[in-house]
């Protein structure tokens, strides 16, 4: 493992090994992985930076050993993982797979993100913003067999929590990567927050990746998306917060969050008892209605909404409500 970046994860107390290199490791702790003076050395490196906050690096020509320790920190500069690599003092230090760290929210169901996140989807300065909607910080995911789960998961997590899978992206300059990541329920401040670090394990730097012929499944999701003028959206039943668009977002609709509020993504307070008795008579089937959401200009758009309940696992609790809109007819 000489000369390979490892990915330290240590969201909670004891620190687990990540990623080495671009092979993700199912977050074992440090003895089951390394060995001998790699694991002397991961261990005194991850204590010193966890106490410090600080980057670290050691070079010993009598030892012939170069060290570096890099925090990962989240939006509120606490430390949620560690780059590290060791190596002999002769071998060129490879750049580490982009990595950073992010939180969910779920009490209010937005997300924090922070430069290196937005490093791994190549997104632009100017878009950046540190808290962001769900649907935001699902935008580059294209399509995720085990999603369900993830979300389900979300939904009750606490600090037994613990999820890692890899999803495919397209980045916002069109390049498609794989992107490996670990969630862990938190407590922070009082509210319910998943926390974990992602890290791109794609070859190369900034290469596609290679092509996956879809799954059954996710071609006939394709299939049923792929209809002029309509759009969907996965939505939560309890807050009528959409999780996710599902393929291309409806034009005008304000889906991210601007930092006015009279901008920002919202259902008309008017609508929100019929959205409600909407979700209440899924329980009988679909449901349909016209509801007005926040356009991109500040003003409010009608939309026309088609409603049904949909498990995001075999789970009966674990349930989200599948939306699809058209027909903006008017605005006001």
């Amino acid at each position: 493992m000489l000369g390979e970046w490892l990915l330290i994860e240590c969201v909670h107390e004891e620190p687990t090994v990540m990623a080495i290199g671009r092979k993700p490791v199912r977050l074992l702790p440090l003895q089951k992985v390394l060995r001998n003076e790699t694991l002397k050395a991961t261990r005194r490196l991850t204590n010193k930076v966890r106490r410090s906050g600080q980057r670290y690096e050691e070079v010993s020509r009598t030892r012939g050993e170069h060290l570096i320790a890099e925090p990962i920190v989240n939006a509120t500069d606490r430390i949620y993982g560690i780059r590290i690599w060791v190596g002999h003092t002769e071998i060129e230090i490879p750049q580490p797979p982009r990595s950073g760290a992010w939180d969910w929210n779920l009490d209010k169901m937005t997300a924090l993100f922070t430069d290196e996140i937005y490093d791994i989807y190549a997104v632009a300065p100017e878009r950046r913003r540190t808290e962001i909607t769900r649907m935001t910080a699902l935008r580059h995911m294209t399509f995720a067999e085990d999603e369900g789960n993830a979300l389900a998961l979300a939904l009750h997590a606490d600090e037994t929590t613990v999820y890692q899978d890899t999803w495919p992206i397209v980045r916002d300059d069109g390049i498609a990567r794989e992107v490996n990541f670990c969630a862990r329920g938190t407590t922070l401040d009082g509210q319910r927050f998943v926390s974990g670090l992602s890290i791109d394990v794609s070859a190369g730097r900034d290469e596609p990746a290679p092509p996956v012929p879809p799954l059954f499944s996710q071609a006939v999701l394709e299939a049923e998306l792929d209809v002029p003028g309509v759009y969907h959206a996965l939505v939560d039943p309890k807050t009528l917060i959409a999780h996710r668009w599902l393929g291309a977002e409806m034009p005008g609709i304000a889906w991210e969050l601007t930092g006015d509020p009279d901008r920002d993504p919202a259902l008309h307070s008017k609508d929100i008892p019929v959205a409600r008795a909407m979700v209440r008579g899924l329980d009988g089937g679909p449901a349909c209605g016209q509801l007005r959401l926040r356009g991109t200009s500040g003003g409010w758009v009608v939309v026309q909404v088609e409603a049904k309940r949909v498990l995001l696992t075999h789970d009966s609790d674990a349930v989200a409500v599948l939306v699809r809109l058209s027909h903006a007819t008017s605005t006001e």
